[in-house]
Protein backbone atom coordinates (compact mmCIF):
# COMPACT_ATOMS: atom_id res chain seq x y z
CA UNK A 1 0.00 0.00 0.00
CA UNK A 2 1.42 3.34 -1.02
CA UNK A 3 2.20 5.93 1.62
CA UNK A 4 1.25 9.40 0.41
CA UNK A 5 2.84 12.64 1.58
CA UNK A 6 0.97 15.86 0.84
CA UNK A 7 1.53 19.55 1.44
CA UNK A 8 -0.69 22.59 1.73
CA UNK A 9 -1.85 24.06 -1.53
CA UNK A 10 0.09 27.08 -2.64
CA UNK A 11 -0.36 29.63 -5.37
CA UNK A 12 -0.20 28.57 -8.98
CA UNK A 13 2.57 29.42 -11.38
CA UNK A 14 6.30 29.34 -10.81
CA UNK A 15 8.40 29.93 -7.73
CA UNK A 16 9.51 33.21 -9.33
CA UNK A 17 5.90 34.40 -9.64
CA UNK A 18 5.19 33.32 -6.03
CA UNK A 19 8.15 35.28 -4.64
CA UNK A 20 7.32 38.22 -6.92
CA UNK A 21 3.75 38.24 -5.66
CA UNK A 22 4.94 38.23 -2.04
CA UNK A 23 7.39 41.01 -2.83
CA UNK A 24 4.67 43.13 -4.45
CA UNK A 25 2.48 42.70 -1.36
CA UNK A 26 5.45 43.61 0.82
CA UNK A 27 6.31 46.69 -1.26
CA UNK A 28 2.66 47.81 -1.27
CA UNK A 29 2.50 47.42 2.51
CA UNK A 30 5.71 49.45 2.93
CA UNK A 31 4.42 52.20 0.62
CA UNK A 32 1.16 52.31 2.56
CA UNK A 33 3.16 52.52 5.79
CA UNK A 34 5.25 55.38 4.42
CA UNK A 35 2.09 57.17 3.28
CA UNK A 36 0.50 56.81 6.72
CA UNK A 37 3.63 57.88 8.62
CA UNK A 38 4.15 60.94 6.41
CA UNK A 39 0.53 62.06 6.64
CA UNK A 40 0.19 61.44 10.38
CA UNK A 41 3.49 63.25 11.00
CA UNK A 42 2.32 66.15 8.87
CA UNK A 43 -0.93 66.27 10.81
CA UNK A 44 0.87 66.55 14.16
CA UNK A 45 3.35 69.09 12.76
CA UNK A 46 0.47 71.21 11.54
CA UNK A 47 -1.18 71.00 14.93
CA UNK A 48 2.10 71.98 16.59
CA UNK A 49 2.43 75.04 14.34
CA UNK A 50 -1.16 76.20 14.03
CA UNK A 51 -3.23 74.89 16.90
CA UNK A 52 -1.65 75.56 20.28
CA UNK A 53 -3.53 74.09 23.20
CA UNK A 54 -4.59 77.44 24.68
CA UNK A 55 -8.26 76.45 25.01
CA UNK A 56 -7.43 73.69 27.48
CA UNK A 57 -5.19 76.04 29.41
CA UNK A 58 -7.89 78.69 30.01
CA UNK A 59 -10.45 75.98 30.69
CA UNK A 60 -9.08 75.84 34.25
CA UNK A 61 -11.66 78.48 35.18
CA UNK A 62 -11.81 77.52 38.87
CA UNK A 63 -8.09 78.15 39.39
CA UNK A 64 -8.15 81.27 37.25
CA UNK A 65 -11.21 82.89 38.86
CA UNK A 66 -9.91 82.07 42.38
CA UNK A 67 -6.58 83.60 41.35
CA UNK A 68 -4.58 80.45 42.17
CA UNK A 69 -2.17 81.22 39.37
CA UNK A 70 0.75 79.30 40.85
CA UNK A 71 -1.18 76.09 40.30
CA UNK A 72 -1.54 76.77 36.58
CA UNK A 73 1.08 74.83 34.59
CA UNK A 74 1.20 76.55 31.22
CA UNK A 75 3.94 74.24 29.94
CA UNK A 76 1.50 71.33 30.17
CA UNK A 77 -0.48 72.92 27.35
CA UNK A 78 1.92 75.23 25.55
CA UNK A 79 5.58 75.11 24.61
CA UNK A 80 8.47 75.43 27.02
CA UNK A 81 9.11 79.17 26.69
CA UNK A 82 5.46 80.20 26.85
CA UNK A 83 4.29 82.18 29.87
CA UNK A 84 1.30 84.22 31.06
CA UNK A 85 0.67 87.45 32.96
CA UNK A 86 -2.36 88.70 34.88
CA UNK A 87 -3.27 92.43 34.81
CA UNK A 88 -5.73 94.37 36.92
CA UNK A 89 -8.21 96.96 35.63
CA UNK A 90 -5.46 99.61 35.46
CA UNK A 91 -3.28 97.37 33.32
CA UNK A 92 -0.84 96.71 36.16
CA UNK A 93 0.87 93.31 36.17
CA UNK A 94 -0.15 91.53 39.37
CA UNK A 95 1.22 88.07 38.45
CA UNK A 96 3.63 86.56 35.91
CA UNK A 97 4.52 82.88 35.50
CA UNK A 98 7.99 83.86 34.29
CA UNK A 99 9.58 85.80 37.14
CA UNK A 100 12.35 87.01 34.85
CA UNK A 101 9.86 89.11 32.88
CA UNK A 102 9.27 92.74 33.94
CA UNK A 103 6.75 93.87 31.34
CA UNK A 104 4.52 96.94 31.70
CA UNK A 105 1.41 97.78 29.71
CA UNK A 106 -0.97 100.66 29.17
CA UNK A 107 -4.74 100.37 28.67
CA UNK A 108 -4.23 101.59 25.09
CA UNK A 109 -1.78 98.76 24.41
CA UNK A 110 -4.25 96.18 25.66
CA UNK A 111 -6.73 97.38 23.07
CA UNK A 112 -4.52 96.18 20.21
CA UNK A 113 -3.79 92.74 21.71
CA UNK A 114 -6.05 90.15 19.99
CA UNK A 115 -8.49 88.11 22.02
CA UNK A 116 -7.83 84.41 22.44
CA UNK A 117 -11.34 83.68 21.18
CA UNK A 118 -10.53 85.34 17.89
CA UNK A 119 -13.79 87.29 17.91
CA UNK A 120 -11.90 90.53 17.14
CA UNK A 121 -8.39 91.35 16.04
CA UNK A 122 -6.36 94.08 14.35
CA UNK A 123 -4.38 93.85 11.13
CA UNK A 124 -1.91 96.52 10.06
CA UNK A 125 -0.37 96.95 6.64
CA UNK A 126 2.07 99.43 5.15
CA UNK A 127 0.90 101.98 2.54
CA UNK A 128 3.32 102.97 -0.24
CA UNK A 129 3.17 105.54 -3.08
CA UNK A 130 3.73 104.86 -6.77
CA UNK A 131 7.48 104.81 -6.23
CA UNK A 132 7.27 102.28 -3.43
CA UNK A 133 8.05 104.76 -0.66
CA UNK A 134 6.33 104.37 2.69
CA UNK A 135 3.70 107.05 3.22
CA UNK A 136 1.81 105.59 6.16
CA UNK A 137 -0.04 102.65 7.66
CA UNK A 138 -3.58 101.22 7.54
CA UNK A 139 -5.01 99.49 10.61
CA UNK A 140 -8.08 97.29 10.05
CA UNK A 141 -10.17 95.93 12.87
CA UNK A 142 -12.08 92.73 12.12
CA UNK A 143 -14.88 91.15 14.07
CA UNK A 144 -16.37 87.66 13.87
CA UNK A 145 -20.16 87.74 13.60
CA UNK A 146 -22.13 84.60 14.43
CA UNK A 147 -25.48 84.14 12.68
CA UNK A 148 -27.80 81.36 11.58
CA UNK A 149 -25.81 81.11 8.39
CA UNK A 150 -22.57 80.57 10.34
CA UNK A 151 -19.55 82.68 11.16
CA UNK A 152 -18.62 85.68 9.03
CA UNK A 153 -15.68 88.08 9.38
CA UNK A 154 -16.58 91.72 9.05
CA UNK A 155 -14.53 94.92 8.98
CA UNK A 156 -15.63 96.93 12.01
CA UNK A 157 -13.34 99.97 11.63
CA UNK A 158 -10.12 101.45 10.34
CA UNK A 159 -7.31 103.72 11.51
CA UNK A 160 -5.05 105.58 9.06
CA UNK A 161 -1.54 106.61 10.14
CA UNK A 162 1.04 108.73 8.42
CA UNK A 163 4.62 107.60 8.14
CA UNK A 164 5.36 109.07 11.60
CA UNK A 165 2.56 106.90 13.09
CA UNK A 166 0.26 109.87 13.76
CA UNK A 167 -3.45 109.22 13.52
CA UNK A 168 -4.84 110.77 10.34
CA UNK A 169 -8.24 109.13 10.45
CA UNK A 170 -10.07 106.77 12.84
CA UNK A 171 -13.65 105.53 13.16
CA UNK A 172 -12.95 103.20 16.09
CA UNK A 173 -13.60 105.85 18.78
CA UNK A 174 -10.06 105.61 20.14
CA UNK A 175 -8.86 108.66 22.09
CA UNK A 176 -5.31 108.82 20.71
CA UNK A 177 -3.40 111.09 18.40
CA UNK A 178 -0.59 108.71 17.54
CA UNK A 179 0.53 105.12 17.95
CA UNK A 180 3.41 104.51 20.34
CA UNK A 181 6.32 102.29 19.41
CA UNK A 182 5.13 99.64 21.85
CA UNK A 183 1.64 99.69 20.34
CA UNK A 184 3.17 99.57 16.88
CA UNK A 185 5.23 96.52 17.84
CA UNK A 186 2.11 94.79 19.16
CA UNK A 187 0.32 95.47 15.89
CA UNK A 188 3.19 94.88 13.53
CA UNK A 189 5.25 92.39 15.49
CA UNK A 190 6.94 92.76 18.83
CA UNK A 191 10.29 91.30 17.80
CA UNK A 192 9.84 88.33 20.12
CA UNK A 193 9.32 84.67 19.15
CA UNK A 194 6.00 84.66 20.94
CA UNK A 195 2.43 85.23 19.92
CA UNK A 196 0.49 87.47 22.33
CA UNK A 197 -3.23 86.97 23.11
CA UNK A 198 -5.47 88.22 25.86
CA UNK A 199 -8.15 86.53 27.90
CA UNK A 200 -10.50 88.76 29.90
CA UNK A 201 -12.30 87.35 32.94
CA UNK A 202 -13.83 88.35 36.30
CA UNK A 203 -12.55 86.80 39.52
CA UNK A 204 -14.71 85.51 42.35
CA UNK A 205 -14.58 88.98 43.95
CA UNK A 206 -16.10 90.59 40.87
CA UNK A 207 -12.87 92.25 39.82
CA UNK A 208 -12.01 92.43 36.14
CA UNK A 209 -8.76 90.83 35.16
CA UNK A 210 -6.87 90.45 31.89
CA UNK A 211 -4.62 87.42 31.27
CA UNK A 212 -1.93 87.92 28.65
CA UNK A 213 -0.73 84.63 27.16
CA UNK A 214 2.66 84.61 25.46
CA UNK A 215 2.77 81.52 23.21
CA UNK A 216 6.29 80.42 22.24
CA UNK A 217 6.77 79.91 18.50
CA UNK A 218 10.55 80.17 18.54
CA UNK A 219 12.52 77.99 16.10
CA UNK A 220 14.18 76.09 18.95
CA UNK A 221 10.83 75.21 20.45
CA UNK A 222 9.37 74.14 17.14
CA UNK A 223 12.57 72.24 16.34
CA UNK A 224 12.17 70.27 19.57
CA UNK A 225 8.56 69.51 18.73
CA UNK A 226 9.54 68.53 15.19
CA UNK A 227 12.34 66.35 16.53
CA UNK A 228 9.96 64.51 18.82
CA UNK A 229 7.45 64.00 16.02
CA UNK A 230 10.09 62.83 13.54
CA UNK A 231 11.76 60.56 16.09
CA UNK A 232 8.44 58.96 16.98
CA UNK A 233 7.55 58.60 13.29
CA UNK A 234 10.91 57.01 12.44
CA UNK A 235 10.79 54.60 15.37
CA UNK A 236 7.22 53.66 14.49
CA UNK A 237 8.22 53.13 10.84
CA UNK A 238 11.23 50.98 11.80
CA UNK A 239 9.10 48.87 14.16
CA UNK A 240 6.29 48.25 11.66
CA UNK A 241 8.79 47.76 8.82
CA UNK A 242 10.62 45.14 10.89
CA UNK A 243 7.29 43.38 11.51
CA UNK A 244 6.58 43.45 7.75
CA UNK A 245 10.04 42.03 7.02
CA UNK A 246 9.58 39.22 9.55
CA UNK A 247 6.15 38.37 8.10
CA UNK A 248 7.51 38.46 4.52
CA UNK A 249 10.53 36.28 5.37
CA UNK A 250 8.50 33.78 7.41
CA UNK A 251 5.77 33.55 4.76
CA UNK A 252 8.31 33.07 1.96
CA UNK A 253 10.31 30.59 4.04
CA UNK A 254 7.14 28.64 4.86
CA UNK A 255 6.17 28.48 1.18
CA UNK A 256 9.63 27.10 0.33
CA UNK A 257 10.22 24.97 3.44
CA UNK A 258 6.86 23.17 3.34
CA UNK A 259 7.45 21.19 0.11
CA UNK A 260 11.09 20.61 1.10
CA UNK A 261 9.94 19.13 4.42
CA UNK A 262 7.45 16.91 2.61
CA UNK A 263 10.19 15.80 0.21
CA UNK A 264 12.59 15.18 3.10
CA UNK A 265 10.02 13.03 4.94
CA UNK A 266 9.33 11.04 1.78
CA UNK A 267 13.06 10.52 1.19
CA UNK A 268 13.40 9.37 4.80
CA UNK A 269 10.73 6.76 4.23
CA UNK A 270 12.45 5.75 1.01
CA UNK A 271 15.75 5.43 2.88
CA UNK A 272 14.09 3.14 5.42
CA UNK A 273 13.24 0.73 2.63
CA UNK A 274 9.63 1.75 2.06
CA UNK A 275 9.38 1.83 -1.72
CA UNK A 276 5.63 2.49 -1.84
CA UNK A 277 6.07 6.24 -1.35
CA UNK A 278 4.34 8.96 -3.35
CA UNK A 279 3.98 12.74 -2.94
CA UNK A 280 0.86 14.69 -3.83
CA UNK A 281 1.61 18.40 -4.17
CA UNK A 282 0.05 21.45 -5.77
CA UNK A 283 2.08 24.65 -5.87
CA UNK A 284 4.89 26.38 -7.76
CA UNK A 285 5.81 24.62 -10.98
CA UNK A 286 9.44 24.01 -9.96
CA UNK A 287 8.40 22.13 -6.81
CA UNK A 288 5.73 20.20 -8.74
CA UNK A 289 8.45 19.08 -11.16
CA UNK A 290 10.70 18.06 -8.26
CA UNK A 291 7.87 16.08 -6.65
CA UNK A 292 7.02 14.44 -9.97
CA UNK A 293 10.69 13.55 -10.46
CA UNK A 294 10.79 12.05 -6.97
CA UNK A 295 7.65 10.01 -7.66
CA UNK A 296 9.16 8.81 -10.95
CA UNK A 297 12.40 7.92 -9.17
CA UNK A 298 10.56 6.07 -6.39
CA UNK A 299 8.41 4.25 -8.94
CA UNK A 300 11.43 3.30 -11.06
CA UNK A 301 13.31 2.19 -7.96
CA UNK A 302 10.36 0.06 -6.88
CA UNK A 303 10.06 -1.45 -10.34
CA UNK A 304 13.83 -1.99 -10.49
CA UNK A 305 13.78 -3.87 -7.21
CA UNK A 306 10.88 -5.99 -8.43
CA UNK A 307 12.79 -6.60 -11.63
CA UNK A 308 15.90 -7.53 -9.65
CA UNK A 309 13.89 -9.97 -7.58
CA UNK A 310 12.44 -11.38 -10.75
CA UNK A 311 15.89 -11.63 -12.33
CA UNK A 312 17.21 -13.31 -9.20
CA UNK A 313 14.40 -15.83 -9.37
CA UNK A 314 15.12 -16.38 -13.06
CA UNK A 315 18.84 -16.74 -12.28
CA UNK A 316 18.07 -19.38 -9.67
CA UNK A 317 15.77 -21.12 -12.14
CA UNK A 318 18.47 -20.96 -14.83
CA UNK A 319 20.99 -22.48 -12.43
CA UNK A 320 18.49 -25.20 -11.56
CA UNK A 321 17.80 -25.84 -15.26
CA UNK A 322 21.49 -25.90 -16.09
CA UNK A 323 22.12 -28.31 -13.23
CA UNK A 324 19.28 -30.54 -14.46
CA UNK A 325 20.34 -30.42 -18.12
CA UNK A 326 23.97 -31.13 -17.24
CA UNK A 327 23.22 -33.81 -14.67
CA UNK A 328 21.04 -35.92 -17.01
CA UNK A 329 23.65 -36.67 -19.74
CA UNK A 330 26.48 -36.83 -17.22
CA UNK A 331 24.56 -39.40 -15.19
CA UNK A 332 23.97 -41.53 -18.30
CA UNK A 333 27.59 -41.21 -19.40
CA UNK A 334 28.88 -42.14 -15.95
CA UNK A 335 26.50 -45.08 -15.59
CA UNK A 336 27.04 -46.53 -19.05
CA UNK A 337 30.81 -46.05 -19.04
CA UNK A 338 31.13 -47.67 -15.60
CA UNK A 339 29.00 -50.61 -16.76
CA UNK A 340 31.21 -51.12 -19.81
CA UNK A 341 34.39 -50.73 -17.77
CA UNK A 342 33.20 -53.19 -15.13
CA UNK A 343 32.34 -55.81 -17.79
CA UNK A 344 28.68 -55.83 -16.83
CA UNK A 345 27.50 -55.10 -20.42
CA UNK A 346 27.53 -58.14 -22.73
CA UNK A 347 30.01 -57.88 -25.56
CA UNK A 348 27.25 -57.81 -28.14
CA UNK A 349 25.60 -54.72 -26.55
CA UNK A 350 28.73 -52.68 -25.87
CA UNK A 351 28.43 -50.85 -29.19
CA UNK A 352 24.92 -49.77 -28.24
CA UNK A 353 26.11 -48.44 -24.87
CA UNK A 354 29.04 -46.63 -26.46
CA UNK A 355 26.70 -45.04 -29.01
CA UNK A 356 24.44 -43.81 -26.20
CA UNK A 357 27.46 -42.39 -24.39
CA UNK A 358 28.53 -40.61 -27.59
CA UNK A 359 25.06 -39.05 -28.16
CA UNK A 360 24.84 -37.89 -24.55
CA UNK A 361 28.32 -36.37 -24.88
CA UNK A 362 27.15 -34.58 -28.03
CA UNK A 363 24.09 -33.25 -26.17
CA UNK A 364 26.30 -32.11 -23.34
CA UNK A 365 28.65 -30.39 -25.78
CA UNK A 366 25.70 -28.72 -27.53
CA UNK A 367 24.36 -27.45 -24.20
CA UNK A 368 27.75 -26.08 -23.16
CA UNK A 369 28.27 -24.39 -26.54
CA UNK A 370 24.77 -22.85 -26.40
CA UNK A 371 25.35 -21.54 -22.89
CA UNK A 372 28.69 -20.10 -24.00
CA UNK A 373 27.08 -18.34 -26.96
CA UNK A 374 24.30 -16.97 -24.75
CA UNK A 375 26.82 -15.67 -22.20
CA UNK A 376 28.92 -14.10 -24.97
CA UNK A 377 25.90 -12.29 -26.40
CA UNK A 378 24.96 -10.90 -22.98
CA UNK A 379 28.46 -9.58 -22.34
CA UNK A 380 28.57 -5.74 -22.48
CA UNK A 381 31.59 -5.84 -24.84
CA UNK A 382 29.85 -8.02 -27.43
CA UNK A 383 29.96 -6.47 -30.91
CA UNK A 384 28.41 -7.32 -34.23
CA UNK A 385 30.52 -7.58 -37.38
CA UNK A 386 28.10 -5.82 -39.71
CA UNK A 387 28.27 -5.20 -43.42
CA UNK A 388 25.83 -3.86 -45.96
CA UNK A 389 24.20 -6.44 -48.18
CA UNK A 390 21.09 -7.20 -50.19
CA UNK A 391 19.04 -8.90 -47.48
CA UNK A 392 16.66 -10.51 -49.99
CA UNK A 393 19.54 -12.18 -51.78
CA UNK A 394 21.17 -13.11 -48.45
CA UNK A 395 17.98 -14.74 -47.11
CA UNK A 396 17.36 -16.52 -50.43
CA UNK A 397 20.91 -17.99 -50.46
CA UNK A 398 20.56 -19.19 -46.86
CA UNK A 399 17.26 -20.99 -47.63
CA UNK A 400 18.76 -22.51 -50.82
CA UNK A 401 21.57 -24.03 -48.75
CA UNK A 402 19.03 -25.26 -46.18
CA UNK A 403 16.66 -26.76 -48.75
CA UNK A 404 18.49 -30.08 -49.28
CA UNK A 405 18.82 -30.73 -45.54
CA UNK A 406 15.09 -30.16 -45.00
CA UNK A 407 14.11 -32.16 -48.04
CA UNK A 408 16.13 -35.18 -46.88
CA UNK A 409 14.57 -34.90 -43.41
CA UNK A 410 11.10 -34.91 -45.01
CA UNK A 411 10.13 -31.24 -44.49
CA UNK A 412 8.65 -29.00 -47.15
CA UNK A 413 9.35 -25.29 -47.66
CA UNK A 414 7.10 -22.41 -48.64
CA UNK A 415 9.22 -19.36 -49.62
CA UNK A 416 7.95 -15.84 -50.30
CA UNK A 417 10.81 -13.35 -50.96
CA UNK A 418 10.36 -10.37 -53.31
CA UNK A 419 12.59 -10.02 -56.36
CA UNK A 420 14.04 -6.63 -55.42
CA UNK A 421 17.19 -5.15 -54.01
CA UNK A 422 16.81 -4.17 -50.31
CA UNK A 423 20.06 -3.07 -48.71
CA UNK A 424 20.57 -3.53 -44.97
CA UNK A 425 23.58 -3.46 -42.65
CA UNK A 426 23.67 -6.77 -40.76
CA UNK A 427 25.97 -9.34 -39.18
CA UNK A 428 25.37 -12.20 -41.63
CA UNK A 429 26.84 -14.89 -39.36
CA UNK A 430 24.79 -13.90 -36.31
CA UNK A 431 21.54 -13.42 -38.26
CA UNK A 432 22.08 -16.87 -39.81
CA UNK A 433 22.15 -18.28 -36.27
CA UNK A 434 18.71 -16.73 -35.65
CA UNK A 435 17.31 -18.51 -38.71
CA UNK A 436 19.02 -21.75 -37.71
CA UNK A 437 17.60 -21.68 -34.19
CA UNK A 438 14.03 -21.07 -35.38
CA UNK A 439 14.13 -23.72 -38.12
CA UNK A 440 15.86 -26.20 -35.78
CA UNK A 441 13.03 -25.70 -33.31
CA UNK A 442 10.51 -26.43 -36.07
CA UNK A 443 12.30 -29.65 -37.04
CA UNK A 444 12.78 -30.72 -33.42
CA UNK A 445 9.15 -30.03 -32.42
CA UNK A 446 7.29 -31.32 -35.52
CA UNK A 447 7.12 -34.58 -37.44
CA UNK A 448 8.27 -35.09 -41.02
CA UNK A 449 5.87 -33.69 -43.60
CA UNK A 450 5.54 -30.37 -41.75
CA UNK A 451 5.73 -27.32 -44.04
CA UNK A 452 8.14 -24.59 -43.06
CA UNK A 453 7.37 -21.01 -44.15
CA UNK A 454 9.99 -18.34 -44.91
CA UNK A 455 8.94 -14.87 -46.07
CA UNK A 456 10.23 -11.30 -46.28
CA UNK A 457 8.60 -7.95 -46.99
CA UNK A 458 9.55 -4.28 -46.88
CA UNK A 459 7.70 -1.86 -44.58
CA UNK A 460 8.94 1.70 -45.25
CA UNK A 461 12.53 1.69 -43.97
CA UNK A 462 12.09 -1.64 -42.16
CA UNK A 463 12.37 -5.24 -43.27
CA UNK A 464 10.08 -7.88 -41.78
CA UNK A 465 11.13 -11.54 -41.94
CA UNK A 466 8.69 -14.36 -41.22
CA UNK A 467 9.78 -17.88 -40.18
CA UNK A 468 7.35 -20.54 -38.97
CA UNK A 469 5.59 -23.81 -39.66
CA UNK A 470 2.18 -25.44 -39.81
CA UNK A 471 3.08 -28.02 -37.19
CA UNK A 472 1.75 -28.75 -33.72
CA UNK A 473 2.25 -25.16 -32.53
CA UNK A 474 3.79 -23.74 -29.39
CA UNK A 475 2.19 -24.86 -26.10
CA UNK A 476 0.16 -22.05 -24.55
CA UNK A 477 2.00 -22.58 -21.27
CA UNK A 478 5.28 -21.28 -22.71
CA UNK A 479 4.10 -18.84 -25.42
CA UNK A 480 4.64 -15.77 -23.20
CA UNK A 481 8.03 -16.97 -21.95
CA UNK A 482 9.44 -18.57 -25.08
CA UNK A 483 12.31 -16.04 -25.32
CA UNK A 484 13.46 -16.62 -21.74
CA UNK A 485 16.52 -18.84 -21.15
CA UNK A 486 15.97 -22.59 -20.72
CA UNK A 487 12.28 -22.43 -21.60
CA UNK A 488 11.39 -25.65 -23.47
CA UNK A 489 8.32 -27.80 -23.84
CA UNK A 490 7.83 -30.74 -21.53
CA UNK A 491 8.53 -33.17 -24.38
CA UNK A 492 11.83 -31.52 -25.18
CA UNK A 493 12.79 -31.50 -21.51
CA UNK A 494 12.02 -35.20 -21.21
CA UNK A 495 13.64 -36.25 -24.47
CA UNK A 496 16.72 -34.14 -23.96
CA UNK A 497 16.28 -32.46 -27.33
CA UNK A 498 17.08 -28.79 -27.28
CA UNK A 499 18.89 -26.58 -24.80
CA UNK A 500 16.19 -24.01 -24.13
CA UNK A 501 18.59 -21.24 -25.16
CA UNK A 502 17.96 -21.09 -28.91
CA UNK A 503 15.17 -18.48 -28.83
CA UNK A 504 16.93 -16.47 -26.12
CA UNK A 505 20.02 -16.31 -28.34
CA UNK A 506 17.88 -15.32 -31.32
CA UNK A 507 16.28 -12.50 -29.35
CA UNK A 508 19.65 -11.13 -28.20
CA UNK A 509 21.01 -11.14 -31.78
CA UNK A 510 17.96 -9.41 -33.27
CA UNK A 511 17.95 -6.76 -30.53
CA UNK A 512 21.68 -6.19 -31.08
CA UNK A 513 20.72 -5.23 -34.64
CA UNK A 514 18.23 -2.72 -33.23
CA UNK A 515 15.31 -4.89 -34.26
CA UNK A 516 12.57 -6.91 -32.60
CA UNK A 517 11.39 -10.51 -32.64
CA UNK A 518 8.08 -11.87 -31.47
CA UNK A 519 5.92 -14.98 -31.66
CA UNK A 520 2.81 -13.89 -33.50
CA UNK A 521 -0.52 -14.41 -31.74
CA UNK A 522 -2.72 -17.28 -32.79
CA UNK A 523 -5.16 -14.77 -34.27
CA UNK A 524 -2.42 -13.44 -36.59
CA UNK A 525 -1.67 -16.75 -38.36
CA UNK A 526 -0.52 -16.63 -41.96
CA UNK A 527 -2.06 -18.62 -44.77
CA UNK A 528 -0.42 -19.69 -48.00
CA UNK A 529 -2.13 -19.44 -51.39
CA UNK A 530 -3.28 -23.08 -51.13
CA UNK A 531 -4.89 -22.41 -47.72
CA UNK A 532 -2.18 -23.88 -45.50
CA UNK A 533 -2.37 -22.37 -42.01
CA UNK A 534 0.95 -21.69 -40.30
CA UNK A 535 0.13 -21.92 -36.61
CA UNK A 536 3.63 -21.08 -35.40
CA UNK A 537 5.11 -17.87 -36.88
CA UNK A 538 7.99 -15.70 -35.74
CA UNK A 539 8.13 -12.07 -36.92
CA UNK A 540 11.60 -10.50 -37.12
CA UNK A 541 11.76 -6.75 -37.75
CA UNK A 542 15.12 -5.31 -38.86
Amino acid sequence: MKKYFSSMKSGRGTLYSLVTRYYIFFAAAVLLLVFLVVNVSGYFIERTEMIPDIKNFISNTSLIENEKYDRLNIHKYLSKKSYFEVLDEAANVIYTSDKSRKNTYSPEELEFIPEESGNSYYYMEQVADDKGRNVGYLINKYAVINSDEGETISLSGIVILDKDKKVVFSDLGLDMDYISDREFDILYGNGEDTYLQKYEFTNVKGQKRTMLIHQDFSSSSLAGAYRRIYTTAILFFILVFAIFVVIFVLHTAFAVRKPITVLQDAMGELGKGNRDVAITYSGPREFVQIMDSFNDMADKLSRAELENKKLEQERQKILADISHDLRTPITVIQGYSRAVADGIVPEGEQAKYLDTISRKADNLSELINAFYEYSKLEHPEFQLFEKECNICEYFREYLAGKYSELDIAGYEMDIDIPEERIMKTIDTAQLKRVFENIISNSIRSNPAGTRIYAGLKKDNDKVIIYLGDNGVGVPSSIRDEIFKPFVVGDDARTSGKGTGLGMSIAKLIVEAHGGTIRLMDEGEVLKSEDGTVFKTMFEITI
